[in-house]
């Protein structure tokens, strides 16, 4: 690789992770009431088959309180910021071997970007 592709390759790693999450939490919350919204509330302390996702984003993995977790999921200590709520809803079964989530994964960028924005919101 020349100095040039080496300089690229950089600038487009370094660049990579802020383009995650750069969605739109309206589209966002839309999608949650349609693929999420049957197993997670976002209210506190409501937990249904899933755990409540208010302040999910920055919480570590398996934390919500009142829920009874995977052991996978608990032993995973995962921090869920915008790389790894990205990476969990491509595949939840592929970033956490053993978890519970019966969700598939959302195979879209757009929408998982869309999801992600709307998670931050809920504080």
């Amino acid at each position: 690789m020349n100095p040039a592709q080496l300089l690229v390759a950089s600038a487009l790693l370094l660049v990579a992770p802020l383009t995650l999450a750069e969605g739109d939490a309206a589209q966002g919350k839309a999608l949650f009431a349609t693929q999420c919204g049957f197993c997670h509330s976002t209210e506190q302390g409501k937990n249904l088959m899933g755990p409540s996702l208010l302040g999910v984003f920055d919480r570590s993995s398996g934390q919500a309180p009142a829920f009874n977790y995977s052991a996978a999921l608990q032993a995973a200590k995962l921090k869920w910021d915008d790389a790894n709520l990205d990476k969990w809803l491509t595949k939840p079964a592929e970033l956490v071997p053993g978890n519970m989530m019966m969700y598939p994964g959302q195979a879209d960028a757009q929408s998982r970007q869309n999801l992600v924005a709307y998670l931050k919101t809920l504080k």
